[in-house]
């Protein structure tokens, strides 16, 4: 009774004060829950000390099929096929390069073999061209043990070419393509992660930033070309089974990988995450960062439509793309590949596994 008497004497303005904040603790619990744990309610009870390390797994045990990974080469696939002829310095669709946008992105490469130079050599020098798309080129860097070739990177300040900036990394992890943007790229603007593969046409580059400024995904969302899935009951990555049962993609994975700068920065904070994808070679690193992106930020991944995607068939060299209306924007162009088809030893598919039930485990 003596607290009831005492909540009548409390002012009109003191208790509508009292009731938007209790509204608001209330808002902010609720708007917490991860969107994926949602399916799941078990899944933030489980004990990050319960789901096995990487280190568990011997690196001789997770290596490619040297019969199949022999030669990877960007260029020798594009010559063989075709696509460009021996001596030409052209790049795939010149004419693309005068598309622009009213955002621009920074591209991401990152590079640890030295046989891949060849390949990131001829991509810098493309994608500088794309002024109209284009803010900057980050190149990182990962092998402290070789030099960069002097000439490796263009004279800079040239009239009408993106600025490339390098990052030179003292250690082999995979977070070091989000570190190095999180330092050197604007904190808000849009981030294009690239394998050093992969060559990705100005006019798709455009329509990644339009999926991005589109009102399915406001700036805040994660945008690929790849779709894969997550099982939110299993807690596993499943290579197309977001195509075959129907069920909608929810990961992004880093082979080609679109979203705000202000994301990366965010997901560096939780060092525990972070250091969980450092080493090379574990999988982790972009499945982590998109399900970071879509169970804080409760926003699904985009992914832009595509011609001829068909998760049975090997993917071609060249793969085009489609806008929102089903309209062509660009290409991207790489070495013919079926996911997981260099992965068939080793612990592949386990590290991947083990990745998502901790990425749960851990929001």
């Amino acid at each position: 009774m003596i607290f009831l008497e005492y909540i009548r004497r409390v002012p009109r303005s003191a208790k509508a004060l009292i009731c938007v904040f209790i509204g608001f603790v209330l808002w902010s619990a609720i708007s917490s829950v991860p969107l994926l744990a949602s399916l799941d309610e078990t899944v933030n009870n489980r004990a990050l000390s319960i789901i096995p390390s990487y280190d568990d797994f011997d690196d001789d045990t997770f290596n490619y099929d040297p019969e199949k990974s022999q030669d990877r080469s960007l260029l020798r696939t594009l010559y063989s096929e075709g696509i460009l002829s021996e001596g030409s310095s052209f790049c795939p669709d010149t004419n693309e390069n005068e598309i622009t946008n009213d955002r621009k992105a920074t591209i991401v490469i990152m590079s640890y073999l030295p046989d891949r130079l060849e390949d990131v050599f001829w991509l810098l020098r493309c994608y500088e061209k794309m002024t109209g798309v284009v803010e900057k080129i980050i190149f990182v860097w990962n092998n402290p043990a070789v030099d960069l070739p002097e000439d490796f990177i263009p004279p800079q300040g040239v009239e009408n070419t993106v600025p490339i900036r390098v990052s030179r990394r003292y250690r082999n992890w995979m977070t070091n393509r989000f570190d190095a943007p999180s330092r050197m790229a604007h904190r808000f603007g849009p981030i294009l992660m690239v394998d050093d593969n992969l060559f990705v046409t100005a006019g798709l580059i455009s329509g990644m930033l339009d999926y991005w400024k589109s009102k399915a995904c406001r700036k805040r969302c994660a945008v690929g070309l790849d779709p894969r899935y997550v099982n939110p009951y299993t807690q596993k990555y499943e290579l197309y089974r977001s195509i075959k049962l129907g069920s909608d993609p929810n990961v992004v994975i880093s082979k080609t990988f679109l979203t705000s700068n202000k994301n990366i920065r965010r997901f560096m904070d939780h060092w525990i995450l972070v250091k969980r994808s450092r080493p090379p070679r574990n999988t982790c690193e972009d499945i982590s960062l998109s399900l970071f992106i879509t169970r804080k930020l409760r926003i699904m991944p985009v992914f832009v439509k595509t011609e001829d995607y068909n998760p049975d068939v090997e993917v071609s060299s060249q793969q085009k793309f489609l806008s929102e209306k089903g309209d062509f924007i660009g290409s991207r162009f790489g070495i013919s590949d079926y996911d997981g088809r260099d992965w068939v030893k080793g612990n592949w598919s386990r590290r991947r596994h083990i990745c998502v039930a901790y990425n749960f485990a851990y929001h």
